[in-house]
């Protein structure tokens, strides 16, 4: 049944997709709700995403602050936070996969928001380039990493492209960036990298973080998870699942892939 109901949802967004990547439409559902878009299929009745009754608590507090969305996507993230920075704050969004960052920006455009900054370009732990993997009938779906690609392809046609990759420490430097009050993590398999690369920032700058956590198979998670789980202990964070359970070195993989991170002497939430 599961099988007939993905195949019958694929059926149904292949039909719709030339149309959503041509029409602007008004998302009935979701964190960017009642703001419009083009791509995508938020004007389709969904399911509650399991992090958006986080997201949405901690929303109030992110007026005039500056938030950082790693894997932006086309933008969904991001036009809820530019909504709740407000003139006063800041997004800065990072994309690298070349057709999903122009839907972004061109999202960004429609909401006639000007306190979000797009980068075309991925973060990592070193710099250079390397080729994502993405699947154009979903843009949600672009990795750095080979395994998870190989495992995309199994389901959907996939496109490469060569993109740059920085370190976020670098970048920031090398931008004159300001330092995040919040910062949102999605990147299909290279968080941890992405936390490598950001190490100076995290140190300094202390923020709360929202991380999905990927990866290609359960062995290989078992060894990821534990790697972030270990980092940000080692910067003093305490981390929680979004069903408010705190997770462990003993219970990482108990809770599901949504941790909601921040220095331990602050609140779980704001």
């Amino acid at each position: 049944m599961k099988q007939v109901k993905r195949w019958l949802r694929a059926v149904l967004k292949s039909a719709l997709k030339p149309l959503s990547d041509r029409w602007v439409y008004t998302a009935r559902s979701g964190l960017a709700k009642g703001m419009r878009l083009k791509g995508g299929f938020q004007f389709l009745p969904k399911p509650t995403p399991k992090e958006s009754a986080l997201l949405e608590a901690i929303a109030p507090t992110l007026a005039g602050k500056v938030i950082y969305d790693i894997g932006a996507n086309i933008g969904i993230t991001t036009l809820f936070f530019a909504r709740w920075a407000g003139a006063q704050g800041l997004v800065v969004a990072f994309e690298p996969t070349p057709p999903t960052a122009k839907r972004l920006k061109e999202n960004l455009r429609i909401n006639r928001l000007q306190n979000a900054r797009v980068y075309e370009l991925a973060l990592g732990n070193s710099e250079g380039r390397a080729e994502i993997c993405y699947a154009p009938e979903a843009s949600g779906i672009a990795t750095l990493r080979r395994d998870m690609a190989q495992g995309y392809q199994k389901e959907y046609r996939m496109q490469t492209f060569s993109v740059e990759v920085v370190p976020l420490d670098v970048l920031v430097e090398r931008e004159q960036l300001p330092l995040p009050n919040f910062v949102k993590i999605d990147v299909e398999g290279f968080e941890y990298q992405v936390l490598q690369g950001a190490q100076r920032l995290i140190e300094h700058a202390r923020p709360a973080m929202f991380l999905e956590l990927h990866g290609a198979s359960a062995e290989e998670r078992a060894i990821t998870w534990r790697q972030i789980h270990d980092l940000l202990s080692h910067y003093g964070y305490a981390i929680t699942a979004v069903n408010g359970v705190a997770i462990t070195a003993e219970n990482l993989h108990e809770h599901g892939n949504l941790w909601y991170c921040v220095p331990a002497h602050l609140s779980s939430v704001g």
